[in-house]
Formats: structure tokens, C-alpha cells, sequence
């Protein structure tokens, strides 16, 4: 299983494999990285600013980042951990993340990571500007983070052992999830509904081509909103039709909270609350919903959710192990408690039964 997903990711992402980035220019010159360890990288990639940070187990050589990902930093773990991380620039990209070439060459990385997969116009003028660009590629589900440790690694130079050793761990822990998976009845799998933004009585939902949806099937559930495209919009007469057992709250609305569903009575008659299955995505180093290095944390959180009554190691331990293995650093249980948002969830049925201490 793991050769098969790595022999299609790197078919999809070859220029990322090598560290470089073809410029189509009319001397159709090959941009190479700066010889020897990269000591000052620029992230424009939103989860990458929080994988080189567990790559390196710190922020040393990390210079710069796109805005998107500070509040991962402030507002989540990394700030505790590691304070100085809340000082780096975060100027070095705009709408659509085209690069802020003026802002980088201030800044003289010696590598800019950026996605590969989102047209030219975001590439090309940090090639020409002569910097070395890493590419990655979003096209997937939430192991994708899998195939972003190892290339991280490989464009971070001294770090490539520790990017395939992790990448490694990352697929192992998403083979077991699906060995326990396999075992479950089709007939036993809730449905469960992924809300990513409402706006009034209309809301996007994680459709097919999402990673949310893919992690959703990965853990045992299903996802009526499958057949629609990306994060599709929906009514709430379409959300009460579907009569989800679950519904899952994204980390990109402030205003969607379990209260706020259980309070409001346009949502009494639908299962999930009436039997108050709504939970608030944990965040720790990154948020828990899109893909990142935690991913696998997140799969494990919503296996447990999804089937509360299946026998399950201590999230809690797991979760102590995983930060040590990739910060160096142990939570504490208020940090832990904070990561899995036992405040906001703490209203919804099995929470704190599963992940209270």
C-alpha cells in the first residue's frame, strides 16, 4: 500500500521529488537550490510552515511564512512551545498566494517552498527572481501529508532521514486505522456531515475531491455530501434531509460551535443534535481538518468518535507520544485539553468519556 500511494505521488509531483523547479524561460534554465544546507526557508505553503518546525524541531531557519499560517502558531501549540516562532515575517505572499518578491529577496531564503499544483503565475516570478522553489502538490487525501514530510525533507537537506522516518510512521498509523476500519459493518458507519462555513441557513460542506471527505471514509463514516463537488454549498433544508448522525465543525468558521447548533431550534429535529453528536475539530500544531503532519492524530480522533463503543488506546497518550516525537516537546494536560477543545465540546455526547484525562 505504501509503495503503490508513494509511485503515484511522486508520478504527480517529480519536479517537487528533486528540490527544483523547471522556468519556462527562453534559455529554459533549471533554477537549482543553493549548495548545502538550506539555513533560512521561506513557507508559503500554509501546513508547510508548521512541518519544517517539526522537521527541525524548531523555528531556527524558518524566516518567513504566509499569513494564513500565524494563528497556527499563536493561537495553537507552537507558540507554547516554541515563543519565538510568534517573530517571524509573515509578509511574504498575497491574495491567491502569489509570492511577495519584493518581501522575499529582502529576506534571502535560501529555499521557498510553494504549491506546485495551482498554475504557473505563483511559481514563476520567484524563479526569476533566482530563488531555489520546492513544490508541492494538494491534489489528494489527508495522506498527502505523508508524500509533503519526505520532499520537506529532501529540500531541507540534513533532514531527509527524519522526513522518511516520519513519513513512514504517518502511513503506518493510516494502515492500522484502515485494518480496524475493514472489520466494521458497512450498516454500523454513521453519517457524518463536515461544515466548513455558514453564512445564515446556507452552509459549504466537505464534498467529494476533499480531503475532509476522505478522512471521513478513512475512520469508518459516511459522508452524504460525497457526491457534490469541493466544498459545495447547501441549504439547511438539504442538511436536514441527509439526517446526519455526526456533524463535524471546521477550525475556518469562529462563529460554528456545537452550542451554536444545539441552542439554535432550526436544528432540533436533526440527529446529530438531538443526540448532541456535534464536535469542534481539535488544533495543535496545525489544525486537525486539513492535511498536515497531526493528520494521523485527526484519523484517530475521528475513529473514536464515530465508533465510541469499539475498545481504543488513550488519545491523550498518543497524542503526549506524537508531540515528543515531533517537537521534542510534551504537552501538558491543559495543553491537551486546550488541542482537543474539551471547552467547546464539552456539551457533546462521548467527549469527555473518550478524551477527558
Amino acid at each position: 500500500m505504501k509503495k503503490e500511494f508513494f509511485s503515484k505521488f511522486f508520478a504527480a509531483a517529480v519536479v517537487a521529488v528533486l528540490g527544483l523547479q523547471a522556468a519556462p524561460s527562453s534559455a529554459n534554465q533549471v533554477e537549482t537550490p543553493s549548495p548545502g544546507r538550506p539555513g533560512r526557508v521561506v513557507t508559503l505553503v500554509i501546513p508547510a510552515a508548521s512541518m519544517v518546525i517539526a522537521l527541525d524541531r524548531g523555528p531556527e531557519r524558518l524566516i518567513g511564512i504566509h499569513p494564513a499560517s500565524r494563528p497556527e502558531i499563536t493561537d495553537g501549540i507552537l507558540g507554547c512551545f516554541f515563543p519565538a516562532a510568534k517573530q517571524i515575517r509573515a509578509d511574504m505572499t498575497g491574495e491567491g498566494f502569489a509570492p511577495n518578491v519584493e518581501a522575499l529577496l529582502a529576506s534571502r531564503p535560501d529555499l521557498v517552498v510553494q504549491w506546485g499544483d495551482r498554475g504557473r503565475a505563483i511559481v514563476d516570478p520567484i524563479v526569476r527572481a533566482g530563488l531555489p522553489v520546492l513544490t508541492l502538490h494538494s491534489d489528494g487525501g489527508g495522506e498527502l501529508a505523508a508524500g509533503w514530510l519526505r520532499l520537506l525533507g529532501r529540500g531541507l537537506v540534513d533532514r531527509e532521514a527524519r522526513g522518511e522516518a516520519l513519513a513512514e510512521r504517518f502511513l503506518a498509523a493510516r494502515d492500522a486505522i484502515v485494518k480496524t476500519v475493514a472489520e466494521i459493518p458497512e450498516s454500523l458507519r454513521p453519517k457524518a456531515v463536515y461544515l466548513y462555513r455558514r453564512q445564515g441557513n446556507v452552509f459549504q460542506v466537505a464534498g467529494k475531491k476533499t480531503t475532509v471527505d476522505s478522512d471521513i471514509r478513512l475512520a469508518g463514516g459516511v459522508n452524504p455530501a460525497s457526491h457534490l463537488p469541493g466544498y459545495a454549498q447547501v441549504s439547511v433544508e438539504q442538511l436536514l434531509a441527509w439526517a446526519p448522525d455526526i456533524v463535524l465543525l471546521g477550525n475556518f468558521d469562529k462563529d460554528l460551535r456545537p452550542a451554536s447548533l444545539f441552542g439554535d431550534p432550526v436544528f432540533a429535529s436533526l440527529p446529530a443534535v438531538r443526540e448532541k453528536r456535534v464536535y469542534l475539530y481539535p488544533r495543535g500544531g496545525f489544525r486537525w481538518d486539513p492535511p498536515s503532519h497531526e493528520t494521523p492524530l485527526a484519523w484517530r480522533w475521528l475513529l473514536t468518535l464515530f465508533h465510541p463503543d469499539r475498545p481504543s488506546a488513550s488519545l491523550r497518550a498518543e497524542m503526549t507520544e506524537s508531540y515528543r516525537r515531533l517537537y521534542n516537546r510534551a504537552p501538558t494536560d491543559m495543553e491537551i485539553n486546550t488541542i482537543l477543545r474539551m471547552i467547546d465540546n464539552n456539551e457533546s455526547l462521548y467527549y469527555h468519556r473518550k478524551f477527558s484525562r
